[in-house]
């Protein structure tokens, strides 16, 4: 977009100095060249030549202060000389942290090097420098289109990361044979269901690679219709951003789950997909999301000031990054309601409130007011792990919506005879007669307001089973009720045992009512999940079978 791109430009000058004070200068050392990494204690063979993009796309921009810089151009044939001598014949990487002959780093590694690559070959001169590191760059992704071609993946994600790639070397290094490879990966068919959702679920990393792989395969291929799965992910984020404009990751089956990330690294995908389809909410949302550039300093994933180069690299290749000024049409972020029913996810937002209902986890309700947040979990002392509230779907009701969940459980009686009687450790019950079978039973009927949810648990389990519902807050807040009055810390708990309290943090106050607290027996709860680590919990305690009503509510 025409109007990022001088920021986009300054922000990418930043970033070199840091980049450069963390190469590695030591000739006797074997990471020479490399950018060891303080937490390892190594580089990563994929840092070197992917700094080295970032270098030789500066190196070429006329408006860049290090517009032909020779100590730019100098590190950058370290950085690749580094990379292409730890590169395996089979032309594989190693990501050291946790795979070996990894045909997949590399296909990340493509998504910076071939961009920075083609503006070499646009802007290019003629002196043996810069024509040593032209066949350096061109000879890494020879070798790597072979390892990915010959090579494997792991997770979902994966299969679009190499496919891209591969389709991006069959058009840079004129080899159609990869296409047939592409479409091995094709033919699986594109995991993202009609929501919009993809497999791993995951709104904080691999949504954004999903789609970047995507556009990556739209471009090389000119198979736009990928780009129908992008939009409709594009459009479900819209309602997964938080009041405090985090990402919401409590759905996600990856790492990020739980975890506090925020969206920026959604630019490129909101950006070229505004441009490659004149969709006036991406490009607001583009906007929305290049304006956080001075506000986040939490993120440190793409649009950090070492990700801005591989994103001025595109602006170079693509006039109309550069040129156009696209129409831009604001989405209401702060006021929806969704059930992405084959998702099993409900998203609801009310100006600065949020609440998320979820299926198939242990935390089934989260409600966000600001930098305030209260997440739910329910559990009973039935037979070991069997007494976790994990409902299996969401259903929706007249009033709201309806998480269940249920679980008959008892004992077997002695086979009588040598029939294998144990398994692996444990008692086979293949063919043993069940007896005493005990019910657990466990409905939630939760009704969405205007600030706030009304919860409603009916427990219809065997007489006198302990439960605990459990409310996990960010600590160092105020936590108030009756009788007491603190500030919190970090892995503190209390039990409430009758009315009502309040939570304020950051200016936001969120309040609980209907308290029971009829036992103790709460934070070691048999079978139960151990407290959330770092955070504030509240407990309210009971015995089945009974009804409770409580009211979460902002103020």
């Amino acid at each position: 977009m025409k109007s990022h791109y001088k920021k986009l430009l300054e922000y990418s000058d930043l970033a070199i100095p840091k980049s450069l004070k963390r190469q590695c200068m030591d000739q006797t050392n074997r990471e020479y060249g490399g950018f060891i990494e303080e937490r390892k204690g190594f580089s990563e063979p994929a840092a070197g030549i992917n700094s080295a993009a970032s270098y030789m796309t500066l190196y070429y921009n006329a408006d860049s202060s290090y517009y032909h810089s020779e100590l730019l151009l100098e590190r950058a044939t370290l950085a690749a000389n580094y990379t292409l001598r730890v590169q395996h014949e089979d032309g594989t990487l190693d990501l050291m942290e946790t795979n070996f002959h990894d045909s997949t780093s590399f296909g990340f590694s493509v998504w910076n090097v071939a961009p920075a690559y083609r503006v070499m070959l646009k802007y290019a001169g003629d002196s043996e420098k810069e024509k040593n590191i032209l066949t350096l760059f061109k000879t890494y992704l020879e070798r790597g289109a072979e390892g990915m071609k010959n090579g494997g993946f792991h997770t979902p994600n994966h299969r679009w990361v190499v496919a891209s790639a591969l389709s991006i070397l069959s058009n840079i290094l004129d080899r159609p044979d990869l296409i047939d490879n592409v479409n091995l990966f094709t033919n699986e068919g594109i995991d993202c269901n009609k929501d919009g959702e993809f497999s791993e679920r995951s709104a904080g990393i691999y949504n954004v690679v999903n789609n970047r792989g995507l556009l990556f395969m739209a471009e090389e291929l000119g198979r736009w219709e990928y780009l129908e799965h992008v939009t409709r992910n594009l459009y479900m984020m819209f309602t997964y951003l938080e009041p405090d404009d985090g990402i919401l990751t409590m759905n996600s089956k990856r790492q990020d789950f739980t975890k506090e990330l925020y969206p920026l690294v959604y630019y490129d995908n909101y950006l070229l997909a505004a441009h490659y389809t004149k969709n006036k909410h991406f490009a607001w949302m583009a906007d929305y999301l290049f304006n956080m550039t001075n506000d986040y300093v939490k993120d440190k994933t793409a649009l950090n000031l070492l990700g801005f180069p591989k994103f001025l690299a595109k602006y170079m290749l693509h006039d109309f990054l550069r040129e156009e000024e696209l129409e831009k049409e604001a989405f209401d972020i702060e006021h929806f309601e969704h059930f992405y029913e084959e998702s099993n996810i409900v998203r609801y937002r009310n100006e600065e409130m949020a609440v998320t209902i979820v299926s198939q986890s242990d935390v089934f309700l989260k409600l966000q007011y600001g930098r305030n947040q209260v997440s739910l979990r329910f559990a009973a002392s039935f037979f070991g792990d069997n007494g976790r509230f994990i409902p299996e779907k969401i259903t929706k009701t007249k009033s709201g919506y309806q998480l269940h969940y249920h679980c008959d459980w008892g004992y077997v009686r002695p086979l009588g005879k040598p029939d294998h009687p144990i398994k692996d450790g444990r008692t086979n019950k293949e063919h043993r007669e069940a007896v005493l079978m005990q019910v657990y039973d466990v409905t939630m009927d939760i009704t969405l307001l205007e600030d706030g949810v009304n919860l409603k648990i009916v427990s219809d389990s065997c007489d006198r089973l302990p439960f605990k519902v459990e409310f996990i807050y960010p600590p160092n807040g105020f936590f108030n009720c009756e009788q007491v009055q603190c500030q919190t810390s970090k892995d503190q708990h209390i039990l409430v045992k009758n009315n009502d309290y309040t939570y304020h943090k950051d200016g936001y106050t969120i309040s609980c009512d209907g308290a029971f607290g009829e036992n103790t027996y709460h934070s070691t709860l048999r079978g139960s999940l151990p407290p959330i680590a770092g955070a504030f919990t509240v407990y309210y305690t009971g015995f089945s079978p009974t009804t409770k009503a409580i009211n979460i509510k902002v103020k």
